[in-house]
């Protein structure tokens, strides 16, 4: 596996590996645990989203469009 985006926030992590599945994209979160480690303290930066290789390109592609905002849900789809 590969790392296709490092998160500072544990539940935009989660979000992201969250959406790559709905796209039959298999995801691990490596770093998830040292959450519970720190406590308090944001695991800033530890927090890797990993893919296969042969999927990182299509998962890097969805990451991106949803940094454009383009997989916004419309009124209708919300329903």
């Amino acid at each position: 596996m590969t790392p296709v985006i490092r998160c500072n926030d544990y539940f935009e992590a989660h979000l992201l590996a969250g959406l790559l599945r709905q796209h039959g994209i298999d995801t691990f979160l490596q770093g998830a645990y040292l959450q519970g480690a720190l406590g308090e303290i944001p695991a800033m930066g530890h927090l890797a989203l990993m893919v296969d290789e042969s999927d990182h390109p299509r998962a890097k592609q969805i990451i991106e469009a949803y940094d454009r905002g383009e997989l916004e849900l419309d009124e209708t789809q919300a329903e």
